[in-house]
């Protein structure tokens, strides 16, 4: 580097020659003159040459003005899907069928048009008929579908010689075409609001392909000999932006379809240990005779009475509900009306005399027949002063079994024998009745119509009366061929596995071979978790993928969504992690009686099942017994099912078959959960149906039947009527 600067010269720039002063002066001028002239003009020159452009564009050209009619159809079947499906969806099951299948495919649709530069567009009368009648053909078909599902899935069988449409005409003695139009729903958008909707007129001109209306919309476009093609945009009058909206010139010929009581007596809660209060309790036949003293052994708490039955047999005896009794240490039998002999003792009071000892066993479900049929309540054992074993049972206990009016009137128990039981649920209310139990409903499942409730919408645990939405989804894929019902079902290792656990009921082995409907009635009647999960694995593979039908099947029959389900048995559910607590199945009242208005209209044969005491499970080598004691304490009641976790609690859904004055019968559904034991879910469900047979009974209800009206107007309805006459 320090050569090279060494050896630098520094560089001398050659001399110029002088230019002449006059000849720089002049060029100078010239070029500073022309410059700004030229600047200010130009953009004077740009705006008269758009002028010229938008001026020219402005001359109205014969390729784009558009002329004759342009027609398209406006497709209507959504609006047609979503009305159908929400009438046919109020008959049971209306969600297996398709009408996308039936109604998307078919050009249900109204003719609008377009017509000049002056445009107006209208709606076509005639293709809104044509569509409506489209319509109502699938409609009709979709209810076929509907009614063969459905005698399918009750176990029923079609007349010999007669198809479902033919029943359909015999039923209600109209095609369904023609029913359908006088009595059916309303499936098209009324041709009044669509008028409303699309008539519109204006000026439209066209622009740079794009075609503007006065009220400020614009469309791409594209036009050629046939068709113009509207983008993006949204008619005037039209509600919805469309991706393309197509229209046809008629004069051409071608045309596009768019793409587009009395009875105050309150049930009170059990402790765990065993107090017993004895208390003498005065009690009087009504209008007759003189009082009595009966013993009454008060449990845990006050005015929670078990009262002497031989007291109460020598009360009523001579009365026209008087009846004989025989008590044992092996049980009682009771026959009314009758006579009673007494043993001696009878209506003496507790503690007479000091010599006399008092002593009961245990409150428990002793052995008792009524009128040669056993009946399940919960007494006591015990002897009388003169020690004679004598029976207490729990007043209200006695006022359901004989069917008495009970009140009690200045500390008087005082027994109406020319009255039957009756139900003042407002008293009951009033005085605590609903404190035992977290939720509660009851109504009738035939007609919908609910009578009473408390905190019938909050969601709470189900235990084993989850066991129903379980029923539900298994006879869902027998009705649709998936399984049948006396399919063979090979137990599996997790079944067999959940048999050995606490809450087993039917101790099974991995590789046992049963079958469908044996599973069925082990899961119903004696609410066999294990039952439940094999069926669960044999319809869907798996316990999980059987829960997700099961979720889906509560949003088919529109239960509400705190409804969730972890399992199909009820049983509580541990998650997989370091830090997981109990999870258990959670439903409302509401919803649960939601599901049993389903099954009892679908597979009503489910009572067929759960009216049965015991049943032979032969693969098992064993009997099973129920554990609904309604079953036994009222003769009209077929179901349901029972449920018992710690945090459910005792939960109960009962169902009871009646009829009105008229002979129409009716399934009331009475719906406990939460209740604290057996005894209370028991009772409080006994009460609520006989209150709700006492609506039907003194007519404070509606007691039409959907389906035996002169002209039903609902999907149920139709289907009811036409199922009548299966076999």
């Amino acid at each position: 580097m320090n050569d090279f600067l060494d050896d630098y010269e520094p560089y001398e720039e050659p001399a110029r020659r002088p230019r002449p002063v006059k000849r720089r002066k002049k060029k100078k001028k010239r070029g500073a003159g022309a410059l700004p002239v030229l600047i200010l003009l130009l953009p004077v020159i740009a705006a008269l040459c758009c002028l010229c452009v938008l001026l020219y564009r402005r001359i109205p050209q014969p390729a784009t003005l558009l002329p004759g009619i342009w027609e398209r159809e406006e497709d209507v079947s959504p609006t047609v899907r979503e009305n159908a499906r929400s009438w046919i969806d109020g008959a049971a099951m209306g969600y297996q069928v398709r009408l996308s299948d039936r109604i998307g495919h078919l050009p249900v649709g109204i003719s609008l048009s377009l017509q000049g530069t002056d445009y107006s567009i209208r709606v076509d009368d005639s293709s809104y008929i044509d569509a409506e009648t489209t319509a109502r053909k699938a409609l009709a078909d979709a209810v076929l579908e509907l009614i063969g599902i459905r005698i399918k899935a009750s176990g029923k069988e079609l007349p010999e010689g007669l198809d479902v449409n033919s029943l359909f005409q015999e039923a209600l003695s109209l095609t369904p075409e023609e029913y359908l139009k006088l009595h059916g729903p309303e499936l098209m958008p009324p041709l009044t609001d669509l008028k409303d909707r699309y008539e519109d007129s204006g000026r439209f001109h066209t622009e740079e392909e794009i075609l503007s209306f006065e009220d400020g919309s614009s469309f791409s476009y594209a036009v050629n000999e046939h068709l113009l093609i509207l983008d993006a945009g949204k008619l005037p009058g039209a509600d919805t932006p469309a991706a393309q909206y197509i229209y046809s010139r008629v004069s051409s010929g071608d045309t596009v379809t768019s793409p587009s009581g009395r009875l105050p007596l309150v049930l009170t809660a059990h402790a765990a240990k065993n107090h017993k209060i004895v208390e003498n309790l005065p009690a009087r036949v009504k209008n007759g005779g003189e009082s009595l003293t009966v013993k009454s052994i008060n449990y845990e708490y006050s005015n929670n009475r078990y009262l002497s039955l031989r007291d109460l047999a020598m009360l009523l005896d001579g009365s026209e509900r008087a009846f004989s009794l025989s008590v044992s240490s092996e049980g009682i039998t009771i026959d009314s009306p009758g006579s009673y002999s007494p043993v001696g003792g009878e209506n003496i009071p507790f503690y007479a005399s000091p010599d006399t000892p008092y002593s009961t066993a245990d409150l428990k479900a002793n052995s008792m027949t009524f009128n040669g049929q056993n009946v399940k309540y919960y007494t006591f054992i015990g002897k009388n002063p003169e020690g004679k074993t004598d029976c207490f049972i729990n007043l209200l206990d006695f006022a359901l079994l004989f069917d008495l009016d009970l009140s009690m009137q200045g500390g008087t128990l005082v027994i109406d024998t020319g009255a039957p039981f009756r139900v003042d649920l407002e008293d009951l209310t009033s005085s605590g009745f609903y404190d035992e139990m977290r939720g509660a409903i009851v109504g009738d499942a035939t007609t919908g119509e609910i009578f009473a409730g408390h905190r019938q919408n909050l969601a709470i645990p189900i235990a084993s009366t989850t066991k129903l939405m379980s029923y539900a989804v298994i006879m869902d894929a027998v009705a649709a061929g998936e399984i049948g019902i006396h399919d063979p079902v090979t137990i599996s290792a997790n079944a067999a596995l959940l048999s050995q656990g606490q809450d087993r009921m039917i101790p099974m082995e991995e590789g046992t071979v049963t079958d469908v409907t044996e599973l069925l009635h082990g899961m119903l009647i004696a609410s066999s978790n294990e039952c439940a999960l094999a069926l669960a694995e044999y319809v869907s593979g798996s316990e999980s993928a059987f829960v997700e039908r099961m979720r889906r099947k509560a949003a088919d029959i529109g239960l509400s969504e705190e409804t969730t389900f972890y399992n199909c048995n009820g049983l509580p559910v541990f998650a997989d992690a370091v830090s997981t607590a109990k999870m258990q199945n959670h439903m409302s009242a509401e919803d649960m009686f939601k599901l049993c208005m389903h099954i009892l209209n679908v597979y009503p044969q489910i009572t067929e099942i759960t009216s049965k005491k015991e049943y032979p499970m032969t693969s098992f080598h064993m009997d099973i017994k129920t554990t609904n004691a309604l079953l036994y304490n009222e003769p009209e009641v077929i179901g349901l099912k029972t449920g018992t976790t710690n945090m459910a609690g005792s939960c109960l859904v009962s169902v009871m078959r009646t009829a009105d004055d008229a002979g129409n019968p009716h399934d009331l559904v009475a719906v406990v959960l939460g209740a604290e034991d057996n005894t209370v879910r028991f009772t409080s469900s006994e009460i609520l149906l006989r209150y709700a047979k006492g609506v039907i009974r003194d007519g404070q209800a509606s007691v039409s039947v959907p389906g035996t009206e002169t002209i039903p107007t609902d999907a149920e309805g139709i289907v009811r009527a036409v199922l009548a006459l299966c076999q």
